[in-house]
């Protein structure tokens, strides 16, 4: 069995469907009652599970996803500002 840990940070992908900052905790019940339930078919406590988020299963995933969603922001910006390439040009 793998350590929750890992196994929390595979569910991180599933979870986040959608980019975009949050500032309620509450706004990640649903997903959190689910996590809680995926995490006991896989074995884990609850307890297990609220110590691997630091205690707080909601607020755990509002901060994983606004930094999702803000390292998802950072590369747009980096994709956009990146200079373009020039094509050599070819002397005859």
């Amino acid at each position: 069995m793998q350590s929750i840990s890992d196994w929390l940070d595979d569910r991180m992908q599933e979870i986040f469907d959608a980019p975009g900052f949050h500032e309620r905790k509450s706004d990640f019940q649903p997903q959190a009652k689910s996590l809680w339930l995926q995490a006991e078919a896989a074995g884990y406590s609850v307890a297990e599970l609220k110590e691997a988020c630091g205690g707080d299963v909601e607020q755990f995933l509002l901060e994983q996803q606004n930094a999702m969603t803000d390292v998802e922001t950072q590369q747009q910006i980096e994709d956009t500002s990146a200079p373009h390439q020039a094509m050599p040009v070819q002397r005859l």
